[in-house]
């Protein structure tokens, strides 16, 4: 079995694995009632999940079709723009548990 073989499996896992965190994410935000601080977060996940998945399968796409050598580089272009997005929306997420985690903490004092 080859590299890109590996490869291709390897990514084709990634994007199962990205499919089934969405979805439980997305049942795991439906069972909160309210709307809040969980939610919210929950919600800010969904879009990261949304953009890790779109960026394997991008990528396997782009693997299997050998669209760069095809193309050329000018194919890695989407990949740089939904990681970036992903890592944006991470950020996001982590801010809102820091300040999340502040409140808590001068409750609690």
């Amino acid at each position: 079995m080859g590299l890109e073989t590996v490869e291709t499996i390897m990514g084709i896992a990634m994007v199962l694995i990205g499919i089934v965190s969405l979805s439980l994410v997305v049942k795991a935000k439906g069972k909160l009632q309210e709307a809040g601080e969980l939610k919210n977060i929950l919600g800010r996940c969904v879009y990261v999940i949304i953009f890790l998945t779109a960026y394997s399968i991008w990528h396997v796409i782009r693997e299997i079709l050998h669209l760069k050598k095809t193309y050329g580089v000018i194919v890695e272009f989407p990949e740089y723009v939904l990681i970036s997005l992903a890592y944006i929306m991470i950020y996001k997420t982590a801010k809102t548990l820091y300040n999340t985690a502040n409140i808590f903490e001068n409750l609690n004092k």
